[in-house]
């Protein structure tokens, strides 16, 4: 029976060591860097399950006292209260976890948000240039339509003014047939008067 008291005094001091490192890791799980949580995390689980290992060995020890006895009543006692403290620990993790998946979250939301604020801008600004480029290519094809119909009236006026000069030559060809004729009958005039005085 010594024996057992001697072990369960050492399993009790090694209780004592480890949660308080878990208390002390749990923490100090909020100062730790995003990328150490999950190994954080994961140290803090593997120290609970040294717990549940130890709290079962001091059960077992504890059966191995004296039935009814005062000793055995005393450490039944510790290790149901011994079980509550694991159990809170197990709580705390928890709760702790959920306050950091929370803080990301939040994180994450702001994140989304400045991200969807960003979207909306360079969206607006999209629509904004490609209204300018629309613009700019409905004034492209307004000046062209425009260099378009001052080509047609420019060919428009040359061809006017091509037969107005063809209509011109014309009028002067005529004329100058007109005065040839002219002149060929003022001489046979000349000279029919001239055979009668003669």
């Amino acid at each position: 029976m010594a024996a057992n008291t001697s072990l369960l005094s050492d399993f009790e001091n090694q209780y004592s060591v480890q949660t308080a490192e878990i208390t002390a890791r749990i923490g100090r799980l909020r100062d730790l860097e995003k990328n150490e949580r999950v190994e954080g995390i994961h140290q803090i689980q593997r120290l609970l399950i040294d717990v549940e290992n130890l709290l079962e060995q001091m059960e077992l020890a504890v059966r191995e006292l004296k039935p009814s006895s005062a000793e055995r009543s005393k450490y039944e006692l510790r290790v149901r209260s011994y079980r509550n403290d694991k159990k809170h620990l197990d709580t705390e993790l928890d709760k702790a976890v959920q306050r950091l998946k929370d803080n990301a979250d939040r994180d994450e939301l702001m994140a989304y948000d400045n991200q969807q604020d960003q979207l909306i801008e360079n969206t607006e600004r999209l629509e904004r240039t490609s209204r300018r480029l629309q613009d700019t290519y409905r004034m492209v094809i307004e000046t062209e339509q425009i260099g378009t119909e001052v080509l047609n009236d420019l060919n428009s006026q040359r061809e006017t003014i091509t037969r107005a000069r063809e209509r011109m030559r014309q009028a002067d060809r005529d004329l100058n047939r007109s005065h040839k004729m002219l002149s060929l009958m003022i001489r046979s005039e000349l000279h029919v008067q001239f055979f009668h005085l003669a």
